[in-house]
């Protein structure tokens, strides 16, 4: 697969990102390689935000790795997750593109995490794909996250996403959503990057 080495522009910004400019098609169904809308909006968000400076921060399914190299430029500990060892691989250069303090490249099955290891922020770019994930995936996060910790997910409008907020509500946890217009590929999208506390 062919990745290009591109720079992005989120606010004052500027990130090299390597990618596959071509959208993933059903016979090469590669989608972490791709830069996807809502991997935008998260990362936006979190440049947005407040320094992250010495907090412990997990990307759930990093693809190319933009929301944890947001984080790491934001002062965060970061360490960058995927079932995908050619994803972890792509992430790994994109952060070395940054020049930022390495991050921990890690695989993760978040649906079984083998770790104890906690998070006060725990990053999530358009991982509600799979509904029969959910049950797993809201416990995953509970055991991840610390006490005082926070999840926050951007989601491009999945139609059973909703069934994920539901689980998360019945498990204690209270959320705040905003919408951010992305334009990618020539088109326009609204993510909306919802904070779980």
């Amino acid at each position: 697969m062919q990745f290009e080495v591109n720079q992005i522009q989120i606010n004052e910004h500027p990130i090299q990102l390597a990618y596959a400019k071509d959208v993933p098609v059903a016979e090469e169904p590669q989608y972490w390689a791709s830069l996807w809308p809502a991997s935008l909006s998260l990362a936006e968000h979190v440049l947005d935000g407040n320094t992250l400076e010495g907090k412990r921060v997990l990307e759930l399914g990093c693809g190319c790795g933009l929301a944890g190299i947001a984080a790491g430029m934001q002062g965060a500990e970061v360490t960058v997750t995927d079932l995908e060892p050619e994803a972890l691989n792509l992430a790994q250069e994109n952060w070395a593109l940054n020049d930022l303090n390495p991050a921990a490249i890690e695989p993760l099955n978040w649906c079984a995490p083998d770790t104890d290891a906690q998070f006060d922020l725990i990053l999530g770019a358009d991982i509600l794909y799979s509904q029969q994930d959910f049950p797993d995936l809201v416990r995953s996060i509970n055991s991840l996250l610390d006490m005082e910790g926070s999840l926050v997910i951007s989601e491009p409008g999945r139609p059973h996403a909703h069934n994920f907020f539901a689980r998360m509500m019945a498990a204690g946890f209270r959320s705040e959503t905003e919408h951010y217009p992305v334009s990618l590929h020539g088109e326009c999208f609204e993510i909306g990057v919802s904070v779980f506390r």
